[in-house]
């Protein structure tokens, strides 16, 4: 999957490129810390696909409008516990560890890991309540990067946040025409 050296400088405006993916990386982080999901939107194309896999569950690339839709009820509860100060638990995406793994005329391969923490304004220390792996395909159009492919594998099932199910968006993934079902029965 390596292309070239990860250590040789960047020439020929790649440096404002990788800055630009970067932070895209952090905007998609930081929309869905605080429940944007209009800002998250945003940062997929129009056709972009999003694959999420788990052990036993290894998904579909599925349409980004069918994913966005799926996520608009969690990204909406989300927005309810931050105002609610005495809600519970919160969830913090963190992207780490971003590695442009090929970059050319408006197209780049990415992978970063996912490390989501859940902490409670009142209660124990943040633990880490899931972990994975994203890879992606990146274009940019008009002086905009945007992810067109998108694919996470989380290293175990995630725990529920929020009144939406954890295991809504494995069924979601894990079905070719991305309607709910119950798979844990």
């Amino acid at each position: 999957m390596r292309k070239g050296h990860p250590g040789t400088i960047p020439t020929g405006g790649q440096v404002e490129d990788r800055l630009a993916i970067i932070n895209l990386l952090a905007a998609y982080a930081h929309y869905a810390n605080v429940g944007d999901i209009d800002g998250w939107s945003d940062c997929f194309t129009e056709d972009a696909t999003y694959r999420i896999s788990a052990p036993g569950a290894p998904g579909v690339p599925l349409p980004i409008a069918q994913v966005i839709a799926a996520e608009t009820p969690q990204f909406a509860a989300y927005r309810r516990m931050l105002a609610d100060p005495d809600s519970g638990e919160r969830k913090i995406y963190c992207i780490v560890n971003p590695y442009v793994v090929e970059l050319s005329r408006g197209a780049a391969m990415i992978v970063c890991e996912l490390v989501q923490l859940r902490a409670q304004p009142n209660g124990p220390p943040p633990r880490i309540q899931l972990t994975g792996t994203y890879e992606g395909e990146l274009i940019r159009k008009g002086g905009v990067w945007r992810i067109r492919r998108w694919s996470i594998a989380t290293t175990r099932t995630p725990e529920s946040v929020s009144e939406v199910p954890a295991t809504w968006w494995l069924n979601v993934a894990a079905s070719p025409e991305g309607s709910w079902r119950d798979v844990s029965a």
